[in-house]
């Protein structure tokens, strides 16, 4: 059974900040963890964004499954849409899947206020912030992927990898639809005049649900009369 062909809400997603992520993330590759910083002042303002981040930081997310209905060579349609899935990146995604989950999450607006709040007066500050901030966006697609994988799991298929919106010709004006579909505004969730999300540590993406297939099977793509 698909429980997630109506939206799906994740709220209060427990979270870890991790010191190696966020050190890489700041592109300091030589070092694991604050303590092997050699630079007190770095290292004490990485430690406090991560402290901040605990304070303000809520991860929430929602889902939902739709069923695939036709792969054309330029598009792919769901019972619910025929604009969702443009372009060759969803051809090659889907043409294997029977259906498709797409998912909105979010870390909430209160950490990116606070950067907006102190950027001009501690810019410095603002700065590793944000860089947490960027880390922590990402971070929350993985368990509100886990969910999706356990589901697409036991009825019997196979994910595909996650693939956010506005990469490759998956075009960001579709981030309408898909907040639409997935009731992103039960976690807050809009979009500003240029389709970008609002809050900004946002991430929107779609997972397909791939049919087991024998080595000997050829997907077949549909073409318009």
């Amino acid at each position: 059974m698909i429980k997630s062909l109506k939206p799906v809400v994740l709220l209060n997603i427990p979270f870890k900040i991790e010191e190696s992520e966020i050190i890489r993330e700041l592109r300091l590759p030589k070092y694991k963890s604050l303590k092997e910083i050699p630079e007190e002042n770095i290292a004490g303002y990485i430690k406090k964004a991560i402290d901040i981040g605990y304070t303000l930081i809520s991860g929430k997310g929602c889902y939902r499954t739709v069923k695939i209905e036709k792969v054309f060579k330029d598009h792919v349609t769901c019972d619910i849409s025929a604009t969702l899935f443009q372009g060759s990146n969803m051809v090659k995604l889907l043409k294997n899947c029977d259906y498709a989950t797409l998912l909105v999450c979010t870390m909430g607006p209160e950490f990116e206020n606070k950067i907006d709040e102190i950027k001009e007066k501690e810019p410095a500050e603002a700065f590793y912030l944000d860089r947490v901030g960027a880390w922590m966006a990402d971070y929350f697609a993985d368990p509100v992927e886990r969910h999706i994988e356990t589901e697409i799991n036991k009825n019997g298929y196979n994910k595909t990898f996650r693939f956010g919106v506005g990469y490759g010709d998956w075009k960001l004006p579709v981030q309408a639809e898909v907040l639409k579909v997935t009731d992103a505004h039960k976690i807050g969730v809009s979009l500003n005049e240029a389709f970008i999300l609002n809050p900004r540590f946002s991430v929107s993406a779609l997972i397909g649900w791939e049919r087991k297939m024998s080595p000997t099977s050829k997907a077949s793509v549909e073409h318009p009369s």
